[in-house]
């Protein structure tokens, strides 16, 4: 979209040789401008609605924005069309020079004037300034740093030409710059907001107040950045805790689950009473079969094999092979029972020679088959 602002020359002026003017110059400033709706392009609301569009330092202030304005045309008044270079012999009188850069709230550069009747306009009074370019416009209402209401933003400005103007949007604050800041006993004045209140004060004081409203802007940058970094550190170590925290729970609960899987000392003693059960039922069984760190369910099916080649051990379940080993174990049980009664027996005919034992001879039996029983892993390691 083509727009134009008018700003206002204070002038420092300067003149060559050959009758040039010299001058420094604000051509634009950052804030608010208000346009008609027929500037806008609007066609659903009346030609003279008033429409604030927002000019951000970031949209003004960029190397692109500046650079754009260098050199560009300076025209008496807005032509009726962008400058080019079929019209610009009839439009030109003079040139923005080489180099544009910010000034506080403002935009600043040198502007050369050519012709003799812009010059002489300008020595009249003809001072203030209305850049023309192209802008990007953001259908984005808000509220600016300075609490000013605004219906659109400014996007991607590109200068075509500064034209010199009886009054400019931008205000008598961009202009050329003039030695004589008087018309007779009238002071100019600026306008400035402060908090979303207009107020007139004397333009020195507000190139004071630009300034200081930029270095409170860029502060209030710096102070959103350091924020977001610290916040950024905060959340760092509270993500650290949470991972410490979530450590030491997984820590507490393999320690918790370890201590209750160690066996008390009941539960010890119940461990080594049913393996040494289950050592002397399988000596008493297979007395030749090594059962040093075997664990049970191992012992258990090489008793069966040992005793029930017949069984094919792959094709049975856990089950049936503990139900084979329990009836092993009983037939030991009654073969060690016949051997009492035998030997019983044999004590009551013949006596025994060797030695004297009072007790009953079923009692004295008995004991030397379980003494027999028990040292039977002597003899199966031999």
């Amino acid at each position: 979209m083509f727009l134009k602002d008018r700003l206002q020359i204070t002038t420092e002026r300067e003149y060559t040789d050959e009758g040039f003017l010299k001058v420094p110059a604000r051509i634009s400033r950052i804030g608010t401008q208000e346009y008609q709706a027929v500037e806008m392009g609007i066609t659903d609301k009346p030609p003279g609605t008033i429409i604030t569009v927002y000019r951000p330092e970031e949209e003004v202030f960029s190397d692109k924005s500046l650079s754009s304005f260098a050199t560009k045309p300076i025209t008496d008044n807005h032509p009726p069309e962008l400058v080019n270079s079929k019209n610009a012999k009839q439009f030109s009188v003079g040139h923005v020079g080489p180099e544009v850069m910010r000034d506080g709230m403002f935009a600043k550069t040198i502007l050369h004037i050519t012709d003799a009747d812009a010059i002489s306009k300008i020595e009249s009074g003809k001072v203030e300034l209305s850049n023309g370019y192209t802008a990007d416009i953001e259908w984005s209402s808000g509220v600016t740093p300075n609490g000013i209401n605004y219906d659109a933003i400014q996007r991607n400005i590109k200068g075509n030409h500064v034209a010199i103007v009886e009054k400019g949007r931008a205000g008598h604050e961009c202009r050329l710059a003039d030695n004589l800041p008087t018309t007779g006993d009238k002071v100019i004045m600026a306008k400035i907001a402060i908090d979303g209140v207009d107020y007139e004060v004397t333009d020195q004081a507000g190139q004071a107040v630009g300034k200081l409203q930029t270095r409170l802007l860029d502060a209030e940058k710096e102070a959103q950045k350091n924020a977001e970094e610290v916040k950024k550190k905060v959340d760092e170590m509270e993500e650290k805790d949470e991972e410490s925290k979530s450590e030491k729970e997984a820590l507490e609960s393999k320690l918790k689950d370890a201590i209750s899987k160690t066996p008390t000392g009941e539960a010890l003693d119940k461990m080594v009473a049913d393996r040494a059960a289950l050592v002397a039922q399988v000596q008493s069984i297979a007395p030749d079969l090594k059962w040093e760190g075997k664990d049970t369910s191992s012992l258990k099916k090489e008793v069966v094999a040992t005793k029930r080649p017949n069984i094919q051990l792959d094709s049975v379940s856990d089950g049936y092979i503990d139900a084979a080993y329990d009836m092993l174990v009983e037939e030991a049980t009654n073969n060690t029972q016949q051997t009492l009664d035998d030997e019983f027996t044999k004590q009551v005919a013949h006596g025994d020679d060797s030695k004297q034992d009072n007790r009953p001879e079923s009692i004295i039996a008995r004991e030397k088959m379980m003494a027999d029983s028990q040292n039977a892993w002597k003899r199966s390691n031999k």
